[in-house]
């Protein structure tokens, strides 16, 4: 009975307390928090209400403000700050007045800890690298660009000219007074079929006279090597050259006149390379092209003094001319060019795929070609016994490196390379060559005999050339140190076929 008389007491009270506390008001702690230097801090705010413990927690933002609301309000809190890199913190905060939002900031110290010193000795385990050649004699091309002329910018042998120990001859550069026939030019190590490469592209040339390495062969006097590099990952790079030569800047007499001497051109070269795709593709491309013309005197329109200068008189001449056109002697008119000309035309390209650096693929193309007319014409030589003379080229480069291996550091690397050459003399006519031997007296000459050249020209030939080349290298660093084991394997095929020779057509002398 009492229990029953004392239950509406309870629910009585109960009830009073509720309507109690739903009249307390909401509080808002807030606050900011920063280091010494007034910066903000991301850290983490833990904040106990007093005096039943409720827990909340709170994140700060980007500025270091924090806030967190509570119902009912008690006016007594406790608050733990704390963040990465940064000593903790907890202040008590308290209601003063009716206020309802209770403000607390803090400014965090630095956590410096101290650590014993450590020290640690290793060896860095050195992974194969093709750069690690056993070379004898070396010399690369680093700050000869400017000695290089413009007209010769692109020429391999030219920029080996402009080492040491290395010797200009007529055909070619020697080395140790070896024969421009024991020379290799290669490109990328593999054998190089073009004569000439872009002014713009960026390589690096170097010439190899003597060398301790046996696994590099093809050649017995000099290696004329040029690296062509992979494009930048980083940046888009882009480079052009122009080279005007006009002959009216040219100075000579008027017997360098009349022989050719002065001669103009244009040539220009621009080169790019960079990244296609991000982080997947490389480029490296460049292009060059050229004309170049020289104005020389022939025999069907040289003047007197060029004649007299070359050894026979002006009425003689013209009585040849004046015999040789009845008998259908081709001597000038279209088709025949009396003016040297040259153009040239070449390409370099490589693309690089850079998505494994463990696993590099890379292919190298090339293209080179070249044109000469009016090619052994001059004063005492008729423009029809010309010739053209054509030289074309290609060739293509595939490259695959792979590290394998124990910590990687074996290196293979696999070429593949082919190249095709051709070069073609043709003769404006098909006829035989005439020579006919004048004498020429005068005051000035005295008698000379001297020799004019008609009918077609004597020389006619195809040469074409074709290379096959495959090898494959093997690096090993024993025990990760720069003791370097290396296995190659190497191969090459050759084909040549020549046609037409000296004199083809016959010589008749006069």
């Amino acid at each position: 009975m009492r229990l029953t008389r004392m239950g509406p007491l309870v629910l009585a009270l109960c009830l009073a307390r509720i309507a109690s506390a739903q009249n307390v008001p909401a509080e808002v702690v807030r606050g900011r928090i920063s280091d010494d230097s007034a910066h903000a801090v991301m850290g983490t705010v833990m904040i106990t209400r007093g005096p039943d413990r409720t827990t909340q927690q709170a994140v700060t933002d980007s500025g270091g403000h924090y806030s967190s609301r509570f119902t009912p309000g008690t006016g007594d809190y406790l608050v733990y700050v704390s963040a990465p890199g940064f000593k903790a913190t907890r202040r008590r905060v308290q209601r003063t007045g009716v206020d309802t939002v209770l403000t607390a900031d803090f400014t965090l110290q630095r956590d410096l800890t101290v650590l014993a010193a450590i020290k640690v000795v290793a060896t860095k385990p050195a992974r194969a690298s093709t750069s690690m050649e056993a070379m004898g004699n070396e010399r690369v091309s680093d700050g000869v660009v400017g000695q290089v002329t413009p007209g010769d910018r692109g020429n391999p042998d030219a920029t080996a000219a402009t080492m040491s120990n290395v010797t200009v001859t007529g055909s070619g550069i020697s080395i140790l007074g070896a024969g421009t026939e024991s020379n290799l030019t290669t490109l990328n190590g593999m054998a190089l079929g073009a004569s000439s490469l872009p002014r713009a592209a960026r390589t690096d040339t170097r010439v190899i006279g003597t060398t301790f390495d046996a696994t590099r062969g093809g050649f017995s006097g000099a290696n004329i090597d040029v690296r062509l590099s992979a494009g930048s990952r980083d940046f888009q790079n882009r480079n052009a050259f122009l080279t005007i030569d006009p002959p009216a800047l040219q100075f000579t007499d008027a017997l360098g006149r009349s022989l050719g001497a002065p001669s103009g051109g244009v040539r220009g070269s621009a080169g790019a390379d960079g990244e296609i795709v991000r982080k997947v593709l490389t480029y490296n491309v460049s292009v060059d092209v050229g004309r170049s013309t020289s104005s020389q005197s022939v025999l069907t329109d040289a003047d007197s003094f060029s004649l007299a200068r070359s050894g026979v008189a002006s009425d003689s001449v013209r009585r040849l001319l004046t015999v040789a056109a009845p008998l259908g002697i081709p001597l000038s008119g279209s088709g025949f060019h009396s003016q040297r000309e040259r153009t040239t035309a070449s390409v370099l390209t490589r693309f690089d795929d850079t998505r494994d650096s463990l696993d590099s693929r890379s292919i190298t193309l090339y293209g080179n070609h070249a044109k000469d007319d009016a090619v052994g014409v001059g004063a005492l030589v008729t423009p029809a016994s010309g010739a053209t003379r054509t030289e074309r080229a290609l060739g293509s480069q595939l490259r695959l490196l792979h590290f394998f291996g124990p910590g990687r550091r074996l290196l293979t690397d696999a070429k593949l390379s082919g190249s095709v050459t051709s070069r073609n003399l043709d003769p404006y006519v098909t006829l035989p060559r005439a020579s006919v031997l004048v004498r020429s007296t005068s005051p000035s000459l005295g008698q000379e005999v001297t020799a004019l050249t008609l009918g077609g020209s004597s020389f006619a030939s195809t040469d074409s050339r074709w290379i096959l080349e495959a090898g494959d290298e093997t690096g090993w660093n024993a025990n990760g140190r720069r003791h370097r084991f290396k296995a190659s394997l190497w191969s090459r095929a050759d084909g040549l076929s020549l046609g037409g020779a000296g004199n083809q057509y016959g010589t008749l002398s006069y």
